[in-house]
């Protein structure tokens, strides 16, 4: 469905880079967002044409009805992923200048574990005029600011001012005369300002303490190697690294072998944590990760990781995870049925240190190092509840 917008496409991730190699172009951010906003509007009146054609097909029988309501649902599907891919490029904007543990609270309620209810459609938004206002008076202060309607992970507030690692959100409607969803918000703005000021929150995400340390580590990830395996598997038709122990990357192009045949040359052992990268894309619940346009540094690559011509997997063997814990002196267990904390950490003389499925998740989408969540997991053994990172 992106085909015949290439042209866009390659004018945003044009921009991007800009953006990356300079952060104060404010001008090039400017006109990102720009052309953010007109091809999301774009693609979501593409699918209000589309289900008001859906409603019309009452008059034609049943065979007919039938293809066409395929059709135009394939079409509408088409388009909400257009709108989605055109939101990751507005991630990227937001990751390239705030702290990707940060932006984390950003997608979640604060109430609950679970995620915020997105804004739906920008189409006819009541206040995207003064919310426009506000984005422009920041960038003419030489502030850099992002719309959090043109992101897919940012769910709070309306425009996000970008000038520190934390997200500083803004409500846009928020004045004297709130009604009850207004008075929310601002509690809920406020829950998270708090968060961000402070290092810790009572009750935020429905956790009775929550606390926010630093690792003395950076945290380390492997996105050089992905892409020297992009670019081997475009010339060779598939390509493997391996970045630690137990840790695989694996890239297909249309001419590599069946996976069967990549997986045995694998030689994984024992249970693993899969991670197939075009699935998350697809079925759009990447968020609030470090966004696969950031990711994937040449434009070709990207282009074909969106159009699923480009494979990618990572799998992380289990027991090579816990092995990091056990070679640090501590004893190491990974429940599979357990959603929330999968991995256990017995510490040697302490308690228990587990880490979540989300950070779990961070060795797949973020490209992170098994070796450091654990490391520093350990490090931050002192502070009391799960690991929260």
């Amino acid at each position: 469905m992106l085909g015949y917008r290439k042209h866009s496409f390659a004018q945003a991730h044009t921009l991007l880079r800009r953006l990356r190699e300079n952060l104060e172009d404010l001008e090039a951010l400017r006109e990102l967002q720009k052309l953010l906003l007109l091809e999301v509007v774009r693609s979501e009146e593409k699918i209000r044409q589309d289900k008001m054609k859906v409603r019309g097909i009452e008059n034609l029988d049943a065979v007919s009805n039938a293809k066409r309501l395929r059709y135009l649902t394939g079409r509408i599907e088409g388009y909400r992923q257009c709108a989605y891919i055109w939101r990751s490029f507005g991630d990227a904007i937001a990751f390239i200048y705030l702290d990707t543990f940060s932006l984390k609270q950003c997608f979640y309620s604060t109430e609950t574990t679970s995620p915020k209810q997105d804004a739906g459609f920008i189409l006819g938004k009541e206040g995207l005029g003064n919310e426009l206002a506000i984005l422009d008076s920041a960038l003419k202060q030489g502030v850099p600011a992002l719309l959090v309607d043109l992101t897919n992970t940012i769910r709070h507030g309306d425009v996000c001012l970008l000038g520190d690692s934390d997200p500083f959100l803004i409500e846009g409607k928020l004045g004297k005369n709130l009604n009850s969803r207004g008075k929310k918000q601002k509690r809920n703005l406020g829950k998270l300002h708090g968060f961000y000021e402070t290092d810790k929150s009572v009750g935020l995400r429905g956790f009775p303490e929550l606390q926010r340390r630093s690792t003395t580590e950076s945290a380390q990830t492997y996105l050089d190697l992905l892409n020297e395996c992009i670019l081997e598997a475009k010339d060779k038709g598939h390509a493997f690294r391996q970045p630690e122990g137990g840790l695989h990357y694996v890239v297909l192009t249309k001419d590599a072998p069946h996976i069967k045949v990549v997986m045995e040359a694998l030689g994984l052992k024992g249970a693993i944590l899969p991670f197939f990268l075009n699935e998350y894309k697809a079925q759009r619940i990447w968020a609030p990760y470090f966004p696969f346009v950031l990711s994937l540094r040449d434009a070709d690559h990207l282009w074909d990781f969106i159009r699923g011509t480009l494979f990618i997997f990572v799998f992380a063997e289990v027991d090579a995870i816990c092995k990091i814990a056990r070679d640090n002196g501590h004893q190491a267990a990974f429940d599979a049925d357990n959603q929330d904390f999968p991995l256990t950490i017995e510490l040697s003389g302490g308690g228990p240190v587990r880490v979540s499925s989300h950070m779990l998740t961070r060795i797949g989408l973020d490209l992170l190092s098994p070796q450091w969540i654990v490391r520093s997991a350990l490090e931050r053994s002192s502070v009391a509840g799960p690991e929260e990172s």
